[in-house]
């Protein structure tokens, strides 16, 4: 894997976009569960965008605004410290993503679930990054694995064998692309996946 190659994988598949995944994942490979009744196609296509937005856009924007502000020095948070602030944003944003989601959309209640348990990995994740380099993107493929496992055993997800196997690689591709950045060691990545499977797991399960 040329570095190259490895910032692109970084950047498509960066930790905030695995909401929008996972809704994506849920509407084609179970769509009467994860969508309120009367949806059509045309719904799920606007309820994906308005994921993408709210999860990834426009906490995106306030990574280029913290970086014209000058608080912090590149946009990749190469540096532990920088990426407290940016976290704790993030976290914030995604909270009052879930309650709106939870109280004032009609969308059901699985799309609110599933908000709650990114809140509470980009949370976990802020909280070890206080101390320690945790790997987001291994939280974030790990979480969006977690979630898919625990989905099928309530929603009984179609090719369910194929998408979990196709999730495997995809999280050895992009660990493998963090580690070739040099973004993170071993040790980062594969704490952040096993936290992002087995915290997303349990709270699905719990709750």
């Amino acid at each position: 894997m040329t570095t190259k190659l490895a910032t692109i994988i970084s950047y498509v598949f960066h930790p905030l976009m695995m909401s929008t995944f996972l809704i994506l994942i849920l509407v084609i490979a179970s769509p009467y569960a994860i969508l309120p009744v009367g949806f059509n196609v045309t719904g799920a296509v606007v309820l994906i965008a308005l994921i993408w937005i709210t999860t990834f856009l426009i906490p995106s924007l306030s990574l280029f605004i913290l970086k014209k502000t000058g608080s912090i020095s590149s946009l990749t948070l190469y540096n532990r410290k920088e990426r407290i602030t940016p976290m704790i944003y993030t976290t914030v944003m995604y909270g009052v993503t879930a309650y709106m989601f939870s109280t004032k959309l009609e969308l059901g209640v699985m799309i609110s679930v599933f908000l709650g348990i990114s809140t509470l990995l980009i949370g976990l994740t802020t909280l070890i990054t206080l101390v320690w380099k945790i790997s987001a993107h291994g939280t974030g493929i790990g979480g969006l694995i977690g979630v898919v496992i625990a989905s099928n055993l309530v929603l009984n997800i179609r090719h369910f064998d194929i998408i979990l196997i196709a999730l495997f690689i995809l999280a050895g591709i992009v660990l493998s692309a963090r580690l070739k950045l040099k973004a993170h060691t071993p040790a980062q990545v594969y704490v952040g996946f096993v936290m992002g499977v087995f915290v997303s797991f349990v709270a699905y399960m719990l709750y």
